[in-house]
């Protein structure tokens, strides 16, 4: 159900539409379910997006998550259309067949300047009350007025690193919005993409013959999808490791950089992936006496080997989200603020190895 309205009406016709559905509920001898709203995401469609496919994408996050979404598309033919402004309900099936109305999805087409200052217009519709989370659905920028705006009026705003086409320019900017006082907490959808990998060797490195080795590694193997998004999640990566283990980089090298900690050198390379479904196919950690390798047996799955003359060899399994999971995730918009002084810590050091 969406129907065409003008900006100033929107609210109002949602409101009707609401009593619509539960006026046409009990007609049929049943009660209305509706859920309050908890959250208000707005999502940026930096390129023209019809409703159909916001309306697919934003659905699941609303059915596990009751919120009011507001798609801000730039659009310049839809802006200039009779009806660049639709709004409906968004609704799921129940386990018992019933149909419970589970959010709302807002969508205005704007061009130009509109488009920019379209951080007015997600205030308005925002519910109040409840956190605002924005989908920014592109790297972090500077010198945009929309996310300016947003910086202001969000309460967490969700980047995406894979989108970077300029690792040294763009790291930079995301280190200056991460470390910034804002009132919007700011987190990347690849660093989140990228948790199944650090839990993975976390649990590696549980047996305390195996947390000996994080002392005395001597290299970083990588190997990692020939993409700027590719390379930005092995910056990632490595930024945590360093951030973890206390190192440091010395300089860059032909095929990485080399790092430091407590004069000992760790050489970190990145070679080319030889799969296209995943920015990051094997990473291996070598100490003098220890292999720990990592890798994926499927989408679905990262295994890291452990073969030590310390330790008998070890196994460690981890489950990963597929990858044709909708672009927006409940977790990715909702929790992924959890540890952010390490993600924080991260992308310093992410940003300092992308621009050596």
């Amino acid at each position: 159900m969406n129907l065409t309205t003008t900006l100033t009406d929107t609210l109002p016709t949602l409101a009707r539409l609401r009593e619509q559905a539960a006026r046409q509920a009990a007609d049929e001898g049943a009660e209305l379910n509706a859920q309050m709203l908890l959250a208000t995401i707005v999502a940026r469609y930096p390129d023209p997006t019809d409703w159909a496919e916001i309306k697919a994408e934003t659905q699941p996050v609303v059915a596990a998550y009751p919120s009011r979404v507001i798609a801000l598309v730039n659009d310049s033919a839809a802006a200039q259309s009779p009806d660049p402004v639709r709004v409906g309900l968004l609704s799921a099936q129940r386990s018992d067949g019933a149909s419970a109305i589970r959010g709302e999805l807002l969508t205005a087409a704007l061009q130009g300047r509109a488009f920019e200052e379209g951080a007015a217009i997600a205030a308005s519709w925002s519910a109040s009350g409840i956190p605002t989370v924005v989908w920014w659905n592109g790297p972090a920028v500077t010198d945009d007025h929309l996310f300016e705006d947003m910086l202001d009026i969000a309460d967490r705003i969700l980047v995406d690193s894979s989108a970077m086409t300029d690792l040294a320019a763009e790291f930079t900017v995301l280190g200056d919005v991460v470390a910034g006082s804002h009132h919007a907490r700011v987190t990347d959808a690849l660093w989140l993409r990228l948790l199944a990998w650090r839990q993975a060797f976390a649990q590696a490195f549980d047996q305390p013959a195996a947390r000996l080795d994080l002392e005395h590694v001597t290299s970083v193997e990588l190997a990692v999808q020939q993409s700027p998004g590719g390379q930005a999640a092995a910056l990632l990566l490595v930024g945590w490791m360093a951030s973890r283990l206390g190192w440091r980089l010395d300089r860059r090298t032909t095929q990485g950089w080399r790092l430091k900690s407590d004069g000992q050198a760790v050489d970190v390379i990145c070679d080319p992936s030889s799969i296209t479904n995943g920015l990051i196919e094997m990473v291996r950690l070598s100490a003098p006496t220890s292999r720990y390798l990592a890798y994926m047996p499927s989408p679905e799955d990262i295994v890291v080997d452990c073969q030590s003359d310390l330790a008998p060899i070890t196994h460690v399994a981890v489950r990963r989200p597929p990858p044709t999971r909708p672009r927006l995730r409940l977790d990715d918009l909702l929790t992924g603020g959890a540890h952010h002084h390490i993600f924080r810590q991260s992308v310093a050091i992410a940003r300092t190895l992308a621009t050596a």
